[in-house]
Parts: C-alpha cells; structure tokens; sequence
C-alpha cells in the first residue's frame, strides 16, 4: 500500500490495514517448508527464534510441530498479534500462550508445553526414589479469594477492546482477577483461556515437595506423575522381589507386607526400567502378605541384580497415589534434585471445548 506525503493527522488514523505475515512453514514431521501467509503459533515461535541466528536446533521442532498439526490447527488457535517492542523470551511466551501452552528449556533447548488432559502415566516417585519423605500442603479456600476472571483482548470483529468475563457456578464476580490476553481476536478462545485460569485457581490448591537423587531429573516440567508417600490409606511403595505366572495372571512378590482395606477395590502398579509407571492394574490378594495378584500384560519386567529392581505402587482405587504435575525441577548438587509440583485435577479442563453464553 503506497500514500503520499501529504495525508493528515484525522485521515492517517482512518486507515487501517489487516494483513499476515509470510513465513516458512513448520511442517507436521518437523521440517520446514516454504514460506507462505501464516497465523500459526509454531511458525512464529520458529521466526523468533531464527531472527536472533538460532538455528532449528534450539527448538524441540518435533513437540513444537506435534502441537502445531495436532492441537493448534484443528483447534483453530491462531496468534494475531503486532509487536512493539519486547525480548524474545516475552515474545516466545505471548505466542504460545494464545495456544494455550508455555515456555520451557529442555537439555538445553527450548520446548512448548501445553498442559492438558493427562491419561498416561510418567515418572513414579515414592520413597524407594525420594531422599526424603514427601511433603505436602493445601491453600485452603478463603473469603477474599478471586470468585471471577475477566479478560480483555482484542476482537476481530472491529478489532476493539472486548471484555469476556469468566464464572464458575457460585462465582459473584465480587472480586475478580483481571487478564490481558494478547494474540488472542476471537471471544470463544478468550473465554476458554479465562475459564482454564478460573479452574485452576479453584481446583489445584495442593503442593507437593520432596527431593530425589538423579532420578528427578528424568523428569520435565508439566509432567504428568504419581506420587507416593508414607501417609497411612494412601498408598504403598516396595520393592518388586519377583514375578511369575499364576493361572494367567502376574503374581508379584514384593519387600514390605501390603496393607489391604476390608471392602475396598485394590489396585496395583509398577515402575519400568525407564523409570515410567505401567497400571495401575486391579489386584487380589497373593498367597502371603507380600504378594498380589493382578491381570498384568506382558512382557513383564525383568529382575536381575544389573539394574534396580522394579518399584510396586499399591493402593485402594482412589487412594493408591497423588496424581501430580511437576512445576519445578532444581538440581542441588551433582547427586541430589529438589521438586515441586501442584495435584492434578481434570476438572481444570472441563471448558476447553465449551462456549460462553451470549
């Protein structure tokens, strides 16, 4: 678009333009293909990145391209946005929260992390691993807590200022905590990115604390694991001594006598070679009291004494663990790691796929 010198102060403000910007496009295996108009979270978040002279290389392309084809794009959660002036990482971060997701380092590279419904375990961690037993703590509800979001973005449709506000049942919008979304033209996503925010101040309360030797660093930020600790009815931990078959079904042997709650549904769970948590699986007592029983798939693991042995995790049905999601992974020294995380609750994501009434 082309003008003259000569255009005055009123009519200069009449002019508008909406346009998109064109850049090499993330392809869903991770590759880059040619450049073309875009509104894509991860084609910008590359663009970032490369403007500084990093190459491909400082981004997890295949998580970024996973994101890409299979949640941003079928979701429609698009960045629109028109930078000032900002740092990269402030950059990065506005971008991928109009995805609905953040900004972390992974061994040295960086990584979107989009939090999400969770139906496979990671990590396990209970006192076979901790160094120290597991803390735990609640923020309570309180009278002056935030009962509303309100979010204000910019709308497509005449591209002003729009607020969405964002209520749970009960909520009196007495006291509510303001957010300014940018990236974000379209109420619905708004509402969605609000009501996500609104949950999660009222449904994760819980902190979890603890500290591992090396194991700790196998996990990533966000990563969806079971906690295990020394609170009596909730759950156990041992050692799996032995496992063999039992008319079809595993039959594990392991080093602590398991407590078993009369009229209650048990469950049982193990930790692999790698470390991830396979189960947790319905179980029946064993012929002694540190034995169970439980229709586990195979191949089952191995037990030998070149690797440490697989870790049991056994329990009532809704008590056998504290599902949790790690946010915080700090190495002390080159042997200990400390590690924080909040407790998972899938009501959190109840919204992500609903509409705000009119």
């Amino acid at each position: 678009m082309r003008s003259g010198g000569r255009l005055g102060s009123n009519a200069e403000n009449r002019v508008n333009l909406v346009a998109t910007r064109i850049l090499p496009k993330v392809n869903a295996d991770g590759t880059i293909g040619a450049a073309q108009p875009t509104r894509d979270v991860a084609d910008f978040v590359r663009h970032i990145v490369d403007s500084i002279g990093r190459g491909d290389d400082a981004i997890n392309m295949q998580e970024l391209a996973r994101l890409s084809a299979n949640v941003w794009q079928p979701r429609g959660e698009y960045f629109d946005y028109v930078f000032d002036e900002t740092n990269v990482k402030e950059a990065i971060d506005t971008a991928l929260r109009a995805g609905m997701s953040e900004f972390s380092l992974e061994n040295g590279k960086i990584r979107p992390v989009r939090d999400d419904v969770r139906t496979v375990w990671e990590q396990g961690y209970s006192p076979q691993n901790m160094v120290k037993p597991l803390r735990r703590s609640a923020d309570p509800h309180k009278h002056d807590d935030h009962d509303g979001v309100e979010v204000e973005y910019i709308d497509s449709n005449g591209w002003v200022a729009s607020v969405v506000q964002c209520r749970l049942p009960g909520d009196q919008g007495l006291r509510v905590e303001k957010i300014k979304l940018d990236g974000v033209t379209d109420r619905t996503r708004a509402w969605r990115i609000g009501m996500r925010h609104r949950r999660a101040m009222k449904y994760r309360r819980k902190q979890y604390s603890f500290q591992t030797e090396l194991a700790g660093l196998n996990s990533q930020y966000l990563s969806y694991v079971p906690l295990v600790g020394e609170d009596q009815d909730y759950g156990q931990s041992a050692i799996m001594v032995s496992i063999s078959d039992s008319g079809g079904q595993a039959l594990i042997y392991t080093s602590e006598p398991l407590d078993w709650i009369a009229g209650q549904s048990h469950v049982v769970a193990y930790r692999n070679a790698q470390g991830d948590v396979v189960g947790p699986f319905a179980a029946s007592p064993g012929p002694t009291n540190n034995s169970v029983i439980a229709d586990i798939p195979k191949p089952w693991p191995v037990i030998n004494l070149k690797m440490e042995p697989p870790h049991v995790y056994f329990g009532t049905v809704n008590d056998w663990c504290f599902p949790a999601l790690i946010t915080e992974i700090n190495p002390q020294s080159t042997d200990l790691v400390s590690i924080s995380a909040v407790n998972y609750d899938v009501r959190v994501y109840a919204d992500d796929n609903n509409y705000p009434q009119e």
